[in-house]
């Protein structure tokens, strides 16, 4: 239109009308475009601010988190690893990961499903031992504490987690999860355990009645020796005991003994384990004056179900020598099934590995010597080859006995083992009285319902054991409310519930029962960031097993959550291009109108001046 009239405004002096009503237009449009460039500025200004400090979600963090607030970068990490924010840099230590291992990592992303062998840590309990959920206990002389780790694919939420990778050279492949600063690695730890042992006790004649016992033994992660015990012995009957303060680890004395006749000594290592002794730590010495050989031992061990190892001592005095041990073999019925012999003048030998079927069998030594054969009651030894089938942590169990489980602490052992302290199983039910007392975990739980959990402990040990009930409502009072505590004391700051320590004898077992109510609005509350099974429309609770209750979230928070991880992904390079890209339009149609506006101011200067 602006150029039809002034190209024809030569021709038609009567455009001039025209003209101006178009200035009017264009002033008009001009206060408009001003007007939108300033609120399009002004709304720039507000996607600057949620760019460079971006908003975070309501339930961003978790008492779960190694870091309250996750990390933002490696350095971040770092000053946390430096002041040993709950107590981090302890745990990486203990765990062989070193800060300049910590200062290599580099970013990463990692998903939780389909990722097997890969272990997520966390500062509470999250998941049952049924579940794989393991603890970790160590000290570093600031006292115990204690971190949690479990298989990684049970993490419900897989986006790709941003997370710094590392490497360490005794541990190996490890990462910290930025939104969280949780540890994942790709092994369990290994469990720490003081240990001590009586290796071995050796006697060597230095007289004809004076003879040096040596004593070895060994310790590792700490532990210590107090002190060693010999006891003499004839025919099953202590003589004599001898006892030494030392903290070394091999210790030696002379023993005089003037009575004629053959001795048995069995070495007893005083360590801050307890009393140590074993196979090895068993011998026997002879005081006679005629040439004189005996039998000392046999031992039958069994290097897997069904291989059996045979070792034997002996010993010679004033001039006798050993020249063969002959191992006999025999079943229950009496029948012999394997005889070996070993040509040998040694004080010990141990013969070929062999396989036996299941079944009890006695092992009986002789040994050849130049003053006739010898044997001894110590020289016969009973030994049992189990059948296959049997519980995989105690062998003397079936594999579907109810006591075939591992211990809580240390998932290499048998429950009732003595290295294991866990005697105490710990089981729990939930029903919704709501509903007409159902199993919980199978009916949808609504606002205003009301649930009983049921906690059992049962001491299936062999000795009385003192027991503290405790349990974590942290997840369960995301949507509902304690209305029936069972005696117990509830902590508010912790969410959790305990009872006083109860004795529960061999056998023996206890229930205590709490009510809760879920809330009359089921919260909206978003997904945790860092901890996923938080507000996801569940109540998860352990003690000893876990009870999963669904809950009937609102449908806008399940939409918008799924819509929302639908979205693509933006950042600020994105933003930042958006809204370059939406100044520079509106700048373009402001600029064009003042420009048209000046245009216009000439040509009507032109024309009253008469140029035109």
């Amino acid at each position: 239109m602006f150029r039809r009239i002034v190209s024809n405004l030569a021709f038609s002096p009567a455009l001039v009308g025209q003209l101006g009503f178009y200035a009017r237009r264009l002033r008009k449009e001009e206060a408009t475009r001003r007007l939108g460039l300033v609120f399009t500025a002004l709304a720039l200004v507000v996607q600057s601010l949620a760019v460079f400090s971006p908003p975070e979600a309501a339930n961003a963090a978790s008492p779960a988190d190694f870091i309250p607030g996750g990390i933002d970068s490696k350095q971040q990490l770092l000053t946390h690893y430096d002041n040993n924010t709950n107590r981090i840099k302890g745990l990486f230590t203990s765990l062989g990961i070193t800060r300049g291992e910590v200062a290599n990592m580099q970013a990463g992303t990692i998903k939780a499903a389909g990722v097997p062998g890969k272990y997520n840590w966390s500062r509470t309990s999250l998941y049952s031992a049924a579940q794989g959920q393991r603890s970790y206990t160590f000290n570093n002389g600031a006292g115990d504490v204690t971190f949690y780790y479990r298989p990684l694919q049970l993490t419900a939420a897989n986006p790709p987690y941003k997370v710094l990778t590392g490497h360490s050279a005794q541990f190996g492949w490890f990462a910290v999860m930025m939104d969280c600063g949780n540890l994942v690695t790709s092994k369990p730890p290994q469990q720490v355990n003081p240990e001590a042992a009586c290796q071995r006790l050796t006697i060597e004649q230095i007289a004809p009645t004076r003879f040096r016992f040596t004593a070895k033994a060994s310790v590792k992660d700490g532990a210590t020796i107090k002190g060693y015990k010999y006891d003499i012995q004839k025919q099953g009957q202590v003589l004599d005991t001898k006892n030494f303060d030392s903290n070394n680890l091999t210790h030696s004395f002379v023993y005089d003994k003037q009575q004629a006749g053959k001795y048995n000594a069995r070495l007893y290592v005083r360590t801050s384990e307890g009393q140590k002794t074993s196979g090895e730590c068993y011998d026997s010495f002879i005081v006679d004056s005629k040439p004189v050989a005996a039998c000392v031992e046999v031992t039958a061990s069994l290097i897997n179900r069904n291989t059996v190892s045979l070792s034997g001592k002996a010993r010679a005095a004033n001039g006798a020598t050993i020249n063969k041990y002959v191992f006999v073999v025999k079943n229950a019925s009496g029948s012999e099934v394997k005889r070996i012999t070993v040509a040998s003048g040694s004080n010990h030998v141990t013969a070929d590995n062999f396989t036996l079927n299941p079944g009890q069998y006695v092992v009986t030594l002789t040994v050849k010597t130049s003053v006739g054969d010898v044997t001894d009651a110590a020289c016969a030894k009973p030994f049992t080859i189990t059948p296959p089938e049997v519980c995989a942590y105690n062998p003397t169990l079936p594999p579907n006995s109810p006591d075939c489980q591992p211990c809580p602490g240390n998932p290499n052992i048998w429950i009732k083992d003595e290295d294991c302290e866990a005697a105490i199983f710990s089981t729990k039910s939930g029903v919704n009285m709501t509903n007409g007392n159902v199993d919980a975990s199978t009916v949808l739980a609504r606002a205003n319902d009301k649930l009983s959990y049921t906690l059992t402990v049962q001491n299936k040990g062999l000795a009385p054991k003192s027991v503290t009930m405790t349990e974590n409502l942290a997840d369960v009072l995301e949507y509902a409310t304690l209305i029936d505590q069972a005696g117990g004391s509830f902590d508010e700051a912790t969410k959790t519930i305990a009872w006083p320590a109860i004795l529960l004898g061999p056998g023996q077992k206890q229930s205590r029962t709490i009510a809760i109510q879920l809330l009359d609005k089921i919260p909206a509350t978003n997904t945790g960031v860092s901890n996923p099974e938080s507000y996801d429309c569940k109540m998860i609770n352990t003690f000893g097993n876990s009870v999963n209750v669904k809950v009937d979230c609102d449908t806008t928070k399940v939409v918008v959550e799924q819509v929302t991880s639908e979205l693509p992904k933006t950042g600020p390079t994105e933003n930042m291009i958006f809204a370059g890209a939406l100044l520079a339009v509106v700048v373009y149609f402001y600029a064009r109108s003042r420009q048209l506006g000046t245009e216009v101011r000439l040509i009507r200067r032109n024309l009253n001046t008469g140029t035109i």
